[in-house]
């Protein structure tokens, strides 16, 4: 197993759903006000990213912008 004080280190918690558990917590605002935000699932440690009010796991990139989305 792991450290029980490490959320990350139990194999235990990686099989839930972090949005249907209401475990995310808001980590952070990044960009201009009002494009997105930083969360955590306080259960697993997975990071996620809110934009436009929709959850996205953050290794998807959707918060990162590109070229075209700034022209």
């Amino acid at each position: 197993m792991g450290n029980a004080d490490d959320p990350v280190a139990d194999d235990s918690h990686r099989d839930h759903d972090c949005e249907a558990a209401g475990t995310l917590a808001f980590v952070a605002h990044y960009g201009a006000p009002g494009t997105g935000q930083a969360w955590t699932c306080t259960r697993c440690g997975k990071a996620w990213s809110r934009v436009d009010g929709v959850f996205w796991p953050a290794d998807q990139g959707v918060h990162i912008l590109s070229i075209d989305d700034v022209q």
